[in-house]
């Protein structure tokens, strides 16, 4: 489930911008004989940019009304969370994610308005993976409603009330 309203998606675009940077640099590292230069191969960070890109393009086309219903192939989650992790390590210090945090810092103070750390980097990705990956009762309760037309009586609007409470919760305002 993702919401209708574009505050979360500001970010991730953010994100998808650093993350196909990550992917260039690492592809240019492995031509050169230096594969883990960027933690991991090109191909995570390609697919996790792609995906950041797809939804955002997704849910904007959707227009900004209501709750949409998407899935994703477990593999696009996977390449998401390992450059979450990626993020982290470098944030943390890991000396083998430092041409990380060197590219991540650059790109982020240089080249948005106003600029971006590395936390709100983070921050961002994290938002979008919450979004994406939110399993509560309330998320059932809606995806069920909706897959299988069901009345939406008052146990539904009650699950719309407690997923979008729990959006807020993970910082993603209406």
């Amino acid at each position: 489930m993702v919401p209708g309203y574009p505050a979360w998606i500001h970010d991730a675009r953010q994100v998808r911008d650093i993350v196909a940077c990550l992917a260039s640099a690492a592809a240019v590292a492995h031509d050169y004989g230096e594969p883990e230069r960027y933690v991991l191969p090109h191909l995570p960070y390609r697919v996790a940019a792609d995906t950041l890109g797809q939804v955002c393009s997704d849910a904007e086309s959707a227009g900004w009304d209501g709750l949409y219903l998407m899935a994703l192939p477990a593999f696009e989650l996977d390449a998401l969370w390992e450059v979450l992790g990626v993020l982290r390590r470098a944030r943390g210090g890991e000396q083998d994610a430092a041409e990380v945090l060197d590219l991540v810092s650059d790109y982020a103070a240089r080249c948005f308005l106003p600029p971006r750390s590395v936390d709100d980097v983070i921050t961002g990705l994290e938002r979008f993976l919450a979004v994406l990956t939110l399993d509560i009762p309330a998320v059932r309760t809606v995806i069920t409603t909706l897959l299988l037309e069901g009345e939406r009586d008052e146990d539904f609007r009650a699950a719309c009330g407690g997923l979008v409470a729990a959006w807020l919760a993970a910082g993603i305002a209406q």
